[in-house]
């Protein structure tokens, strides 16, 4: 039972593919951030401000948003773990192509790189789904999800470090090369783990399925409604909290990278918390009610923020915000892996990820116009009024 080349259920199954779906999580998460910490030195080859980075980011979100819903119908034919496999190796080779040092590269990296990442969710899902008792599924699903922020903090240190050993050209393809080698160190667990069903492989492969899906499900579409509108709050959190304190509590880059730093550590701190109460408590409905209300909360008090405030109090304000707009993924998984139909929680999941991703396409440009509107207040302001909404959703019953 522990050879990873045959079938395996329970505890056993689940100690080769929970290290395994979270693996293949962290590294394809490395290549969405990586694109953020290479741009500094990138863009002086390229030609292009690094500020533009915001919009290779925006492009590879919405690849995946696009990319996610397809995952429905190509984990039955493939198998979950070949297309986890896969998308490692098209996200590792998204972020090589900018070794091409082109504009038009950039903007394909970018789409590649979110290709390889939107299923990744959906097929590790399925993967852990089969394999996680009921009562773990929380606290599962949110170890996996751990790895995106790992993933993160994975790119932020290795990536400055290559750059200055081999420079950033090299840098991309040793980070794609290293997505092929954790592809193929996965092979051996495909035999096990892996089941196609010849029925899938031979009907049409369809995104609408999903869509009907979810559509068709109101469990299912009030979650992902929610998960859109958290989405949004979560990246607006991440992407304007440095210059919001730079600008108006008047901190150093320093600083405020390292309040930053300290909202993404609790985020991942979190979603481990998180998903222990969800199954301590069975309910992971009240869980994501809760961290949407301490959302709006959070949102509303960093309205009132300002240079006399002590530099522990943001750094715990933050904290507090991360773990909240950070943390809520894992349960989110787990509570659509609980409410999809059997054999559906690819299609489910991946069907619903395109709302959260479209959700983190969307809010931060609003986020931005609101702001050149009414200044950070009415910019918060509204992340709060996203949060409330997103509680509301949960809350609504026929």
């Amino acid at each position: 039972m522990n050879d990873p080349r045959t079938p395996s259920t329970g505890a056993t199954g689940l100690a080769w593919v929970l290290p395994a779906a979270m693996v293949a999580q962290t590294f394809t998460a490395a290549m969405m951030f990586a694109p953020a910490v290479l741009a500094p030195a990138a863009s002086v080859d390229i030609g292009l401000p690094a500020t533009l980075v915001g919009v290779v980011t925006a492009l590879s979100y919405l690849a995946a948003a696009m990319a996610a819903p397809t995952a429905g119908a190509r984990v039955p034919r493939l198998g979950a773990m070949r297309m986890s496999q896969g998308c490692l190796l098209v996200s590792g080779a998204g972020l090589a192509f900018t070794a091409l040092v082109h504009p038009i590269a950039i903007i394909l990296a970018a789409l590649v790189i979110g290709i390889g990442y939107g299923p990744s969710t959906p097929a590790g899902s399925a993967l852990l789904a089969e394999h996680t008792p009921p009562r773990w599924r929380n606290v599962i699903m949110s170890v996996r999800q751990t790895g995106v922020p790992i993933g993160g903090a994975l790119a932020g240190f290795a990536i400055p470090w290559l750059i200055s050993a081999v420079g950033w050209r090299m840098t991309v393809l040793v980070c794609g090369g290293a997505c092929v080698l954790i592809a193929l160190a996965l092979q051996p667990l495909r035999a096990g783990f892996d089941h196609p069903d010849a029925r899938a492989s031979a009907a049409p492969a369809g995104v609408s399925d999903a869509w009907r899906l979810l559509m068709s499900h109101d469990e299912l579409r009030r979650i992902s409604l929610s998960a859109f509108l958290f989405g949004g709050v979560q990246l607006s959190f991440a992407s304007f909290l440095v210059v919001h304190l730079v600008e108006q509590a008047q901190l150093s880059v320093v600083r405020a990278g390292a309040v930053l730093s300290a909202g993404m550590l609790s985020g991942a701190i979190g979603r481990l918390v998180w998903g222990v109460a969800a199954d301590y408590f069975r309910n992971a409905r009240a869980v994501l009610i809760a961290l949407g209300a301490v959302s709006a909360i959070c949102a509303v008090l960093m309205t009132q923020v300002t240079p006399g405030w002590p530099y522990a109090l943001i750094v715990a304000l933050a904290s507090i915000f991360g773990a909240a707009t950070l943390g809520w993924n894992g349960v989110y998984i787990a509570e659509l892996a609980r409410v999809a139909p059997p054999g559906k929680v690819a299609m489910a999941t991946g069907a619903s990820l395109f709302c959260a991703y479209f959700g983190a396409v969307t809010a931060p440009p609003v986020f931005a116009w609101v702001l050149s509107l009414g200044g950070y207040t009415a910019g918060y302001l509204m992340l709060a009024a996203l949060a409330v909404a997103g509680v509301a959703s949960l809350l609504y019953r026929r």
